[in-house]
């Protein structure tokens, strides 16, 4: 298991990433907002559901190649807080501007909805990487086998995507406009995690320089 304070930090970080627009949420929205709840509703279990190939693809993969080195251990951290920085700064810039979500009605009824998200999260190659990069941050050797870090994770990363989800999907169903009218809502999104991902690299890289 991680330490306590490495799941407190990663339970508050997945939390921002939860609350920030994407491919997910946008169909999360449009169904909501078109179709109702139970259309959005199930297009979030199929997100979940995704996390069934993505996880053990993720961590046995990054397990074979963490056991190799100590030293590869730290380079993949290293590169992982540098892909942290690249989204951290990418958020900032899109509050900067004008941060869109398409609301637009999706094709397709409730019988769709299930494969639709989980075919959208799956086929996500944003996903994937992010899981690479992410993940490893949250454990340590010290605490037993990387790889049981990594899945108790990527498990709870997935498993909390069910209320969140399902949170967007209902209220989408209930205020149907306002967020279209309300830009500063998804740009204030867009700045507070950047800010998270830019002190969370941050964080990483001096951990892997530190002696």
């Amino acid at each position: 298991m991680p330490s306590l304070q490495l799941f407190l930090l990663f339970l508050a970080a997945d939390a921002a990433l939860k609350l920030t627009p994407g491919p997910d949420m946008a169909l999360t929205l449009s169904r909501g907002m078109t179709q109702g709840f139970r259309p959005a509703f199930l297009s979030v279990l199929g997100n979940v559901a995704a996390g069934f190939v993505q996880v053990p693809a993720v961590v046995l993969g990054l397990a074979s190649v963490l056991q190799a080195s100590p030293r590869l251990f730290l380079g993949v951290k290293a590169a992982g807080g540098l892909y942290l920085a690249y989204l951290g700064i990418k958020a900032i810039l899109r509050c900067a501007r004008d941060a869109e979500v398409s609301l637009t009605a999706r094709p397709g009824d409730a019988r769709d909805a299930f494969w639709q998200g989980f075919v959208t999260n799956l086929l996500n190659p944003k996903v994937l990487l992010f899981m690479i990069a992410f993940l490893p941050q949250f454990t340590s050797p010290e605490q037993g086998p990387v790889w049981t870090q990594m899945l108790v994770l990527g498990v709870t990363m997935k498993i909390l995507s069910l209320p969140y989800g399902s949170c967007f999907a209902y209220g989408a169903s209930r205020i149907r406009g306002w967020v279209g009218r309300n830009a500063w809502f998804l740009r204030a999104q867009q700045g507070l995690l950047g800010a998270i991902m830019l002190g969370l690299a941050l964080y990483v890289l001096y951990s892997t320089a530190a002696p």
